[in-house]
């Protein structure tokens, strides 16, 4: 591997620094600011508390940063179409979480298993608002969705697969979420998707504008590989 390919793969990496910087806003949000709805549904009162979900549900952020990892070493333009899918995608969260707050009543934990000592600290350190839609899920469905869509192989779409379904119930099993939100964010997923894959959209005048924005050092023979 060359020393311009690999410094291109840094640099890309580097750009993952966006998504800790978005997610001051998440953290902002993420408290009681009166009138929270409550999405429960019929489905919802009738999924039990599960703990064994707490590790599909924090193996999340290690799933989908893998995927970006992935992205950007083996392909560049599918690197920043899933990049921008999330970073949008969450801001659309943003915007509902802060005129729409809603959140989830968690049930006592007991036990001090490494399991319920983990349910423990999830609950501790992350508020129980900011649920409608579900990030958790968005972000595992656009990981999913590109890693499915670029990799033909049998292993690496059953990864996909299996992941997303995983991940998606444990947001239910460990009563983080309710299946409202998932819904919600499967909507947004799916949107951001479809707008970031089109060609037509990467070929819009002001989209290469933002590319080139975020991106300066991006010549148009660079940016020709990103359509």
């Amino acid at each position: 591997m060359n020393k311009n390919k690999v410094f291109g793969i840094v640099t890309r990496i580097l750009f993952l620094i966006s998504l800790p910087l978005i997610n001051i806003i998440h953290t902002a949000l993420n408290t009681y600011r009166g009138n929270v709805h409550i999405l429960s549904t019929y489905i919802d009162i009738n999924i039990p508390f599960e703990k064994i979900f707490i590790l599909p549900y924090l193996s999340w952020f290690f799933y989908f940063m893998s995927v970006l990892v992935y992205f950007a070493i083996v392909d560049k333009k599918s690197y920043f179409r899933l990049l921008f899918s999330i970073i949008m995608g969450n801001l659309l969260c943003f915007v509902v979480y802060y005129f729409y707050p809603t959140t989830v009543p968690r049930p006592d934990v007991l036990g001090n298993d490494i399991l319920s000592q983990l349910v423990r600290l999830t609950y501790k350190n992350d508020n129980p608002f900011n649920c409608f839609p579900s990030v958790h899920v968005l972000n595992a469905l656009l990981a999913s969705m590109y890693l499915f869509s670029y990799n033909k192989k049998i292993f690496a779409r059953s990864v996909a697969v299996i992941a997303f379904i995983l991940i998606t119930l444990s947001t239910f099993f460990v009563k983080q979420h309710y299946t409202l939100d998932a819904v919600a964010s499967s909507i947004i997923g799916i949107s951001m998707y479809v707008l970031f894959t089109s060609d037509h959209i990467w070929s819009m005048h002001y989209i290469k504008k933002m590319v080139c924005f975020f991106l300066p050092g991006l010549d148009k023979k660079d940016y020709a590989k990103l359509d």
